[in-house]
């Protein structure tokens, strides 16, 4: 197989020197996707001199990135976008080498497994004890690298297979997965934070969760006495359940936080497009 006559076009004014010529291109391979990219990773790189191939390697990596970034751009016309796709995505242009198939058949695979166990009979307290049990117990999920440094920690994928990330993560997949079974557990935001919450079908709180204690169910008081022991005041007029919208603002906003620690500016200013094509969280 060999390229066909538009990209072996393209491939050739990648580099000229009229920069309206080098966006039309990368407009143009855009759309034609990553299929586009890989016939050209496969039949064009390798003939690259070896000085100007990592040049190459990167301009086309930042195309993948574009290309995640105009798919999120579409999902993110839904008022509430479908979490795990919207996830997915903002991971990939982080990280382009991420496969939505693992990505997705690991998703599959916890979800199923959850499923099983829960029942539309019993209590939401019962429901979320079991949920609590599989995802923390059965299969592993805990809290590592608190001193949030580490990428393969911030990175969602990499996190659902290894079962080991940091504070944030582990949280993000544990609304990623009680939002794939069914479960109404929504963000509650304040000034500084967030903590996971359980609604009735009326929208109303019925419990709080503490995921750095393996999900551990508590009620207003607890949440009144955090306030204290963190020296703020409790203004229940400062907290507000958001949707699961806001989570991906807080992946973006993290992830950007990752990335200028690591020093990585370049990975960080993609990110940067994804917070600003989401907005950023008013609390944050």
């Amino acid at each position: 197989m060999k390229l066909d006559s538009e990209l072996i076009s393209l491939t050739s004014l990648m580099d000229d020197p009229d920069l309206v010529v080098r966006n039309a291109v990368r407009e143009r391979l855009i759309e034609r996707g990553e299929d586009a990219l890989e016939q050209i990773e496969r039949f064009f790189i390798p003939d690259v001199p070896e000085q100007a191939r990592e040049r190459y390697v990167l301009y086309l990596d930042d195309i993948k990135a574009d290309i995640a970034i105009k798919t999120l751009s579409q999902l993110l016309k839904e008022p509430q976008p479908i979490l795990n796709k919207a996830l997915f995505l903002i991971t990939k242009v982080a990280d382009t080498s991420a496969q939505e198939v693992i990505y997705f058949s690991t998703l599959e695979n916890l979800t199923n497994e959850i499923t099983i166990e829960m029942s539309g009979e019993k209590t939401p307290v019962e429901n979320v004890e079991i949920f609590n049990f599989l995802f923390f117990k059965r299969f592993g999920f805990r809290h590592s690298n608190s001193h949030l440094t580490k990428i393969e920690s911030a990175l969602i994928d990499r996190v659902l297979l290894s079962r080991v990330g940091n504070p944030v993560t582990i949280t993000l997949s544990y609304f990623l997965l009680a939002a794939a079974v069914g479960l109404p557990v929504y963000p509650l935001s304040f000034p500084g934070g967030f903590v996971p919450v359980y609604l009735d079908n009326d929208g109303k709180i019925l419990f709080y969760l503490n995921v750095f204690k393996q999900g551990t169910i508590f009620l207003e008081n607890t949440l009144k006495q955090f306030f204290e022991e963190m020296g703020m005041t409790y203004n229940p007029e400062l907290l507000r359940v958001e949707q699961e919208r806001s989570l991906l603002s807080i992946y973006a906003e993290f992830l950007s936080f990752i990335y200028k620690k690591n020093s990585d500016d370049h990975i960080m200013s993609r990110i940067d497009k994804v917070v600003s094509l989401i907005g950023k969280r008013k609390f944050l």
